[in-house]
């Protein structure tokens, strides 16, 4: 008799187990302090456009960043010289012209023209029904020396999961975010 009972006990023991570590995961999976890391590695033009399509400054881009150097609308907001922690200025998003603007093959809408210190942000995203979160958005870093970096990022649930640091078309760095439901065991 009381061997028949063993492999009863064994299950349950189990699925008592089983149990535990579902309701572990889930308290874990459903944690309001979601936690993520970030990796990042150095990447070639061709590994960068296969990530995010559209991670490469496009001729009109390249365009836009020299009409808005020459803009004395824009550059007026430029720091005096020696000047610590100069204030950020926004400007109206109707200094640029969305029309010239596309992520993948699709309009976007700007939504923030700004200058802080000697550099000029333009923000752009693809809208979406719900207009929270973009599917993909862009955001073009113009230095005053001409110097342009375009940041490309893909979302999905409105999270962005991939991120393309393109600096001039020749320096790329390939970002990817993802949840880490350990955070509480690291450092």
């Amino acid at each position: 008799m009381n061997a028949k009972r063993l492999p009863r006990r064994l299950l349950a023991t189990a699925g008592i187990l089983l149990a535990c570590a579902a309701a572990v995961f889930l308290l874990l999976w459903l944690n309001p302090n979601r936690v993520y890391t970030y990796q990042a590695q150095t990447a070639s033009a061709a590994q960068a456009a296969e990530t995010c399509p559209f991670a490469l400054i496009t001729r009109q881009e390249f365009q836009l960043a020299a009409e808005l150097l020459a803009n004395e609308n824009v550059t007026a907001f430029y720091p005096n010289p020696g000047e610590v922690a100069p204030p950020a200025h926004e400007l109206p998003v109707g200094l640029v012209d969305a029309s010239v603007l596309q992520i993948d093959g699709q309009d976007v809408r700007v939504t923030d023209l700004s200058v802080i210190g000697l550099v000029v942000y333009v923000d752009y995203s693809t809208p979406v029904p719900d207009d929270r979160t973009p599917c993909s958005r862009c955001i073009l870093a113009i230095s005053h020396d001409g110097t342009i970096t375009k940041t490309s990022s893909l979302y999905e649930n409105g999270e962005a999961v991939y991120t393309v640091d393109n600096t001039d078309n020749t320096d790329f760095i390939i970002g990817r975010s993802s949840r880490d439901l350990l955070y509480f065991l690291h450092d």
